[in-house]
């Protein structure tokens, strides 16, 4: 059998089985061999040792999964006291050479405990002994701490009414301790009280790795009583550290390599909307795999900068391609897969993109309730021409 192999040899176990059909007790030396295959991943389960004659009639018998489970059960291992009743893995059952091989439907566990219960009892026409147990720890593979990647806006100046923070993980990140595990501190050292909006349920994309982090609106917006009482979480002109704490566990139960501190400044208010007339666009030239860029006069949210602006061709298609993000979210770039082809393209633009400040293009995020503004508009799409022309055209 290729691959290592990890086993376990249980000595002194004697299966007694009818002497017209199995002959003699099987000697002693049986072994529960946990499989490991070459990736270091634990595979299956084997039991040695038998006669031929058992082996035999293990290969002639037509038993359902219970029954098998009854001579030999995979559990996850809880210790001694609190096994007994644990459904047993699914999985299949074979004779395979000499062994009696158990592999799962599902994969084991990294990181978790299993025990092998091996049941003469449960041998064709009955058996002899004690049972016999062999626990195994599935090992978790050897990988690198888990780090922070990026903290979002990138630039070190934001508006005093910054909506939020995007903070993005090497790997997925465990739930429920986000505002434990993240400050805000003064320029003096002292922490900024309550600065983020607290959630019931964390705003973490499907992958687990990137986190909004919305700082409170009650004390952005003006008129609210959150502001009016505790002033607002940023003022200009003052410096902050927003601070990621070491330790911080992810969802594999490893924890946050290193701590981070990102200082910044914070600057006026920005009340402006994001006006794509103020766009500077770089048109890529035909039969190339060049970049279609756009700069903007202004840092925008990152997180929409990945999914509110799509390359159409003339047939209306979206473009396959790759996005990037640069020069403190200022910079959009996309990179078709294939080379562009001569004709009219067309950037759509959802209107819901914003900048630091929560700004949108379809709306201000300073709205007076008072007046008939929406405060939530439909959101719409802006067409942006793009003609893509061969090179020296």
């Amino acid at each position: 059998m290729s691959g290592r192999t990890l086993l376990i040899l249980v000595a002194g176990l004697a299966i007694a089985t009818p002497a017209a059909t199995l002959g003699q007790a099987t000697p002693p030396g049986v072994a529960i061999r946990w499989e490991v295959d070459p990736s270091g991943a634990t595979s299956a389960v084997s039991v040695l040792g038998f006669k031929p004659e058992v082996l035999k009639s293990l290969r002639e018998v037509d038993w359902p999964a219970g029954r098998w489970s009854e001579l030999l059960a995979i559990t996850v291992d809880l210790g001694r006291p609190a096994q007994a009743g644990r459904p047993a893995m699914l999985g299949a059952y074979r004779v395979e050479g000499d062994a009696l091989r158990f592999t799962p439907r599902y994969p084991f566990g990294a990181g978790r405990p299993y025990v092998a219960t091996f049941r003469p009892a449960g041998l064709p026409g009955g058996g002899s002994g004690p049972d016999v147990t062999s626990r195994h720890l599935i090992p978790r593979p050897e990988r690198a701490a888990t780090v922070v990647t990026r903290v979002a806006p990138s630039t070190d100046r934001v508006p005093e009414n910054l909506l939020k923070f995007y903070l993005h993980f090497s790997a997925p990140m465990s739930r429920g301790e986000v505002y434990d595990r993240v400050r805000l501190l003064k320029d003096d050292g002292k922490p900024v009280d309550l600065p983020f909006l607290r959630l019931g349920e964390e705003l973490w994309d499907p992958t687990g790795k990137r986190l909004t982090l919305l700082i409170d609106p009650g004390r952005i917006k003006r008129g609210l009583k959150p502001r009016e009482e505790h002033g607002p979480v940023l003022e200009a002109g003052r410096s902050y550290t927003l601070v990621i704490d070491v330790g911080w566990p992810d969802a594999e139960g490893g924890v946050l390599g290193a701590e981070v501190r990102k200082t910044f400044r914070a600057g006026p208010p920005d009340e402006i909307q994001p006006d794509p007339k103020g766009w500077t666009i770089d048109r890529p030239a035909a039969s190339t795999r060049d970049p279609l860029t756009l700069t903007f006069p202004e840092p925008l949210d990152r997180a929409l900068l990945e999914s509110a602006l799509t390359p159409i061709d003339a047939r209306g298609e979206a473009v396959a391609g790759r996005i990037a993000v640069d020069l403190d979210e200022t910079r959009w770039r996309f990179t078709p897969e294939g080379p562009w082809a001569e004709g009219e393209y067309q950037l759509l633009v959802e209107s819901d993109l914003e900048d630091l400040a929560g700004n949108s293009i379809g709306r201000p995020f300073e709205v007076d309730i008072q007046r008939d503004t929406p405060i939530r508009p439909e959101p719409k799409l802006i067409r942006l021409p793009i003609p893509i022309r061969a090179k020296g055209r």
